[in-house]
């Protein structure tokens, strides 16, 4: 075997060790053929050649596994786009509830004479009846095009229902 058969014989065998496990038969059969090629030269360049092609089907299935693991990855990136909804909905109706209460105590400082603070129906009404309306209103829009969001939003009514039982029960 003359030097240019074995530097091809060599770059099989490094396309072998690199090649993925479905083609290492057809890498094996390569270095197989190689011996039967009677120019040394045309060896060394069917040897290239042959490396060239285990090296692309190789690189082919390197790429076709980093899509699949980038589809992946974007799964993931939609359970976070769903998560960070749900926080805006639970973020935006907390507000809501706390603009509410704010209103109530503002409105009893500069009208002290109506004695807002005093009057048990104002709070009802201000702070737990309409803000709730609003949640369900706001969930039934949101619902088809925001879902996440529109679950935040019934998660905070939910809450919020929950304090106004137990703050009857507890009475």
């Amino acid at each position: 075997m003359g030097t240019p058969r074995n530097l091809g014989a060599q770059l099989l065998r490094a396309a072998l060790r690199l090649a993925p496990e479905e083609s290492r038969e057809w890498a094996l059969a390569m270095i197989r053929e190689l011996e039967f090629i009677e120019n040394d030269w045309a060896a060394l360049f069917w040897a290239m050649g042959s490396a060239a092609a285990i090296l692309r089907h190789a690189v082919n299935g390197w790429r076709s596994c980093m899509k699949h693991k980038a589809e992946e990855d974007t799964r993931m990136n939609d359970k976070g786009k769903k998560a960070l909804g749900v926080g805006i909905g639970l973020l935006s109706s907390l507000m809501l509830v706390g603009c509410a209460f704010a209103l109530l105590r503002i409105a009893a400082l500069l009208f002290p004479g109506l004695g807002i603070d005093r009057l048990e129906w104002t709070h009802w009404l201000t702070v737990i009846v309409i803000p709730e309306a609003i949640f369900v209103t706001a969930a039934a829009l949101l619902w088809r095009k925001k879902g996440p969001v529109a679950a935040g939003i019934l998660t905070t009514a939910l809450v919020v229902g929950l304090h106004v039982a137990v703050h009857l029960a507890s009475r």
